[in-house]
């Protein structure tokens, strides 16, 4: 008897019950889902027909990822961006205190003139707390789970991508590509 089952993906209702039914007899579940952001799988569930009660008592954490491009490491170039070409939600206190740069795409022979160079993936990580499954069981929209979720902590996509961008490792407009506002 396995402690852990891994689905490969939830695309039905008949697979999604599976899961909940192995989580509920005490098996931890990992599987995929294919939603915009971490809240959006408790409803994707829902929607495919799992009873909200059984989501919200079976789902511990869920996490999204998005890849973006990384900027390449031999034509980076490091600029002082203006604030009003920022979008509003970029951490720009941050970027003043750390004092670091932030880099743009270039072009050069070794990323064959686009500016990246490899792929990185930004994350949301949703832990299920007792609120978040109240809502879910209730079957509020995902940007109410997400809302509540960022006010227990969570990092969302385009948190985590602003810090991939202060760390040097991609740009503002590959955040911009692959997120949207929070």
């Amino acid at each position: 008897d396995p402690d852990v089952v891994l689905v490969g993906e939830i695309r039905d209702l008949e697979t999604a019950e599976n899961a909940v039914q192995a989580s509920l007899t005490g098996h931890l579940v990992f599987s995929t889902l294919h939603t915009n952001d971490a809240a959006g799988a408790f409803m994707r569930m829902i929607d495919m027909g799992v009873e909200p009660f059984l989501v919200s008592s079976t789902v511990e954490g869920i996490m999204a990822q998005r890849l973006v491009r990384t900027l390449c490491p031999e034509c980076r170039e490091a600029y002082t961006p203006d604030a009003a070409d920022l979008p509003d939600d970029f951490p720009m206190a941050q970027l003043l205190e750390s004092g670091q740069p932030v880099y743009r795409p270039v072009g050069c022979r070794q990323c064959r003139g686009t500016g990246y160079a490899g792929r990185l993936g930004i994350y949301e990580l949703l832990v299920a707390n007792d609120e978040i499954r109240q809502l879910a069981s209730e079957r509020v929209g995902s940007n109410v789970i997400k809302q509540a979720a960022m006010k227990a902590g969570m990092r969302t996509l385009r948190q985590d991508g602003w810090r991939k961008v202060l760390w040097g490792k991609t740009s503002v407009e590959e955040v911009l590509r692959v997120t949207k506002k929070d």
